[in-house]
């Protein structure tokens, strides 16, 4: 029975020791090496990549329109049945009739006529090499080559913006991770605080110096404490999760995240003279911090907040100038299109199935000159060339909604930053305050001068407080970095809301959507265990 025993207790071992060998190390990565990895593996770069690949391709086609064409075959053909063959082999067998006397000899020098024997020959090999040269096409040629330059243009803006997008979205995923580390750390910190204070409760009730209400009580807010520290915890298990997804690495590999939030600057020394009155005016208070606006311009004379230099804007400019060319391309095609050709063919009749050499081929030589006017199409043309012209009108359009969603889209990434830079500082100092607040109130719990109604008020301000400064240097990082590849970035979807079609002739790059806890996206700052969405 003990030997029964004891392999019952040591037969799970082995499985969990070796589940427990087979989990990989946590892998250190900061956000410098992160956005290294994801500029060689996101799929929207290759996305990007391809449409240049597509765009050079286009453009080789169209530039082809220029340049000779040049053609060479060559065929072998075996007559199974030939009529000259047949013709020939009647009049050259003998003629025994009576009245065939007289023309024997003409039928023999008929079957001998080489012309004869190259039509009666069954077999026949063909060489040809032929070229053709456009000469003129109306202009045709020349604007399509310049509709597949823009093109290619478009589609290496197109790259430069997936890559632009591609670090935006790996610097948002990688600070939501952070911030669900940290937000992690502050529901355990506050769960452990609230077992703390119910154990100190359950003592004191045990000696009869505390009602079974405040035992309760206290139980209740510790329990209520776990659900958000759950919470939390699988928010920071996604946003791992989906880091992890978006640089390729191993779902079950661990992550050491070393660059961390700056949730507070060098000094937090109070700038705010102490007050002097009760009189409280209403500018005073809603005034803004100087030091978000010596922030601001310190950013903008750093960054390149132009509309015109947007990437967008240059690719529907882009649109615009390809559109124009291929109108004109279109109304080319009422003009004649002239080219000139040569066709060089040599020919050989083998007798035995193949030619003995050179000698046995005969050349065939022509050049010949053509001209191609269009005299009645049913109104094809002039249908195509008011397409074309619609064509235009769009993309002039778009360029406009473009640029207009691009004004738009800088000032809201400006007022983000702005928003998030005045969250930051005014977040400062007040989680060391919460944090003293709690251990003052701690300490009157303890010493019976204070309720537990306040002990809790203190510990949810505390909370909310910490959780309040992590949220607000996750979106300053996160709008910072936006600020700085604003050139390149595409549209966000409030601008780009009206700007849905690609421009005309350039390759667009698709605009993934953004994570809820963008910058400007947060949620309400008091709740801790959702501040974010992974």
């Amino acid at each position: 029975m003990s030997a029964f025993a004891l392999c019952a207790v040591t037969w799970p071992a082995t499985p969990l020791a070796a589940q427990v060998a087979t989990t990989p190390p946590p892998r250190a990565l900061s956000l410098e090496e992160a956005l290294a990895i994801a500029s060689g593996t996101s799929e929207g770069i290759g996305l990007a990549q391809a449409g240049v690949d597509r765009a050079r391709g286009q453009q080789l086609q169209a530039r082809s329109a220029i340049l000779p064409q040049v053609n060479a075959s060559l065929n072998y053909q075996r007559q199974l049945e030939n009529q000259f063959q047949a013709i020939t082999e009647r009049f050259a067998r003998p003629d025994t009739g009576a009245g065939g006397g007289g023309g024997g000899g003409g039928d023999d020098d008929l079957a001998e006529n080489p012309i004869t024997r190259i039509f009666a020959s069954p077999y026949t090999v063909t060489a040809t090499l032929q070229a053709t040269q456009p000469i003129f096409t109306g202009g045709r040629a020349r604007a399509g080559i310049n509709a597949a330059r823009y093109g290619r243009e478009s589609s290496d803006l197109g790259v430069t913006g997936a890559q632009a997008q591609t670090q935006l979205e790996v610097t948002e995923a990688y600070y939501n991770a952070v911030l669900g580390e940290r937000l992690v750390a502050i529901a355990e910190s506050s769960l452990v605080q609230s077992e703390r204070t119910a154990r100190q409760v359950q003592l004191t009730f045990d000696v009869g110096n505390t009602s079974e209400f405040e035992l309760i009580r206290a139980r209740v807010t510790r329990d209520n404490q776990r659900p958000q520290y759950l919470q939390t915890r699988t928010q920071r298990d996604l946003a791992h999760l989906r880091l992890k997804q978006l640089l390729d690495l191993p779902l079950d590999q661990p992550l050491n995240l070393t660059s961390q939030i700056q949730e507070a600057p060098a000094s937090v020394a109070s700038t705010a003279a102490a007050p002097t009155s009760l009189n409280v005016s209403r500018e005073e208070v809603i005034a803004a911090d100087p030091r978000v606006r010596n922030a601001m311009d310190a950013l903008l004379t750093t960054v390149d907040t132009l509309v015109d230099q947007r990437l967008p804007v240059r690719q529907a400019s882009l649109g615009v100038s390809a559109a124009q060319e291929q109108l004109k391309s279109t109304r080319a095609s009422r003009w004649p299109q002239i080219s000139v050709s040569t066709l060089y063919q040599r020919f050989a009749y083998p007798d035995d199935g193949l030619p003995g050499s050179l000698n046995d081929f005969f050349p065939n030589w022509s050049v010949s000159l053509g001209a191609s006017v269009p005299l009645f199409t049913g109104g094809r043309v002039k249908g195509e060339i008011l397409a074309a012209e619609a064509g235009v009108q769009e993309a002039r359009l778009r360029l406009q909604q473009v640029r207009e969603a691009a004004e738009f889209d800088v000032q809201q990434a400006l007022a983000q930053f702005e928003q998030a830079q005045s969250a930051w500082l005014a977040s400062v100092g007040t989680a060391e305050q919460a944090q003293r607040g709690f251990d003052i109130a701690e300490v009157r719990y303890s010493e019976g001068i204070s309720t537990q109604l306040e002990l809790s008020e203190t510990r949810v301000q505390l909370q909310q407080a910490l959780a309040n400064r992590a949220q607000a240097a996750r979106d300053l990082q996160v709008a910072r970095v936006r600020i700085a590849l604003l050139r390149d970035l595409p549209l966000s979807q409030v601008g780009a809301g009206a700007v849905n079609a690609s421009p005309a002739g350039a390759q667009s790059t698709p605009r993934q959507p953004q994570s809820a806890g963008a910058a400007g996206g947060s949620t309400q700052p008091g709740a801790p265990s959702g501040g974010f969405t992974p």
